[in-house]
């Protein structure tokens, strides 16, 4: 049965797409438009990655695996949940956010910022062991 968890909507995130709104909104005011249709694109982009990202605990025949989408416009990553050594909570500076660093047996170092962080550590618990 598949696990799935939604992105946490942090404050970072809530400030990047305001001022990116607010800077659309004046380059549109000040006939800047070649210059707002770009920025209109990184607005999209950041909801969209904020929107619809998920973290999925999928089993396949060869074995559990964390599927990590982050939305239309990003490839998946999907890690073997057997080669994942470390799940740790860590903060950001002067602690205004925190998320999951997921250490893979190669060396390769995931952040992970689900809603629910104590569900998602067991889930990921359950399906090691």
């Amino acid at each position: 049965m598949d696990r799935i968890f939604h992105q946490r909507f942090t404050l970072a995130a809530k400030c990047g797409i305001t001022i990116f709104t607010l800077l659309l909104f004046y380059l549109f005011w000040n006939k800047l438009a070649i210059i707002g249709i770009f920025v209109l694109i990184i607005l999209v982009g950041l909801i969209e990655r904020v929107v619809h990202t998920t973290y999925t605990f999928t089993t396949r025949e060869e074995g559990s695996f964390l599927v990590i989408d982050h939305g239309r416009f990003s490839a998946k990553t999907i890690v073997n949940v057997k080669d994942i050594v470390k799940c740790v909570p860590m903060k950001t500076n002067f602690g205004t956010s925190h998320y999951l660093m997921v250490q893979h047996v190669s060396g390769k170092i995931l952040s992970v910022q689900p809603e629910d962080d104590v569900s998602f550590m067991e889930e990921l618990k359950k399906r090691q062991g």
